[in-house]
């Protein structure tokens, strides 16, 4: 049986908040750099998260991975159980938003000191 995959994508509320917020404090250029980068981070880190509470649709499938690169990374390293690679996506990217936030609150955010250094 096929899953199938959403179109539009979110956030929980308080990880769109602070995405916004981080935007408008030019942090990020565009709130998708902040999405990609809060996946990138959680799948760094080796997290899987929870489901989203609350889901707020925020960008399109498109935005976010027009090349499905993302969704590549995610299969290679989740076991997605049979389950959405996007939804996912969604809580790998809620996670991250809210622990860059947490890193890096009022501050410019490094993105070289958020990937684990390797031995």
């Amino acid at each position: 049986m096929s899953v199938t995959e959403p179109t539009m994508i979110g956030l929980s509320e308080k990880a769109h908040a602070l995405l916004s917020q981080m935007k408008e404090d030019n942090f990020l250029a565009e709130m998708a750099d902040g999405y990609r980068l809060g996946i990138g981070l959680a799948l760094a880190q080796g997290i899987e998260p929870d489901d989203v509470p609350q889901r707020r649709t925020v960008f399109s499938v498109a935005t976010i991975d027009p090349d499905q690169e993302i969704a590549a990374a995610i299969r290679a390293l989740i076991d997605l159980k049979g389950g959405s690679v996007y939804r996912m996506a969604e809580r790998l990217a809620d996670w991250g938003v809210i622990e860059i936030a947490k890193r890096f609150d009022g501050t410019p955010i490094d993105v070289g000191a958020l990937v684990p250094k390797s031995e």
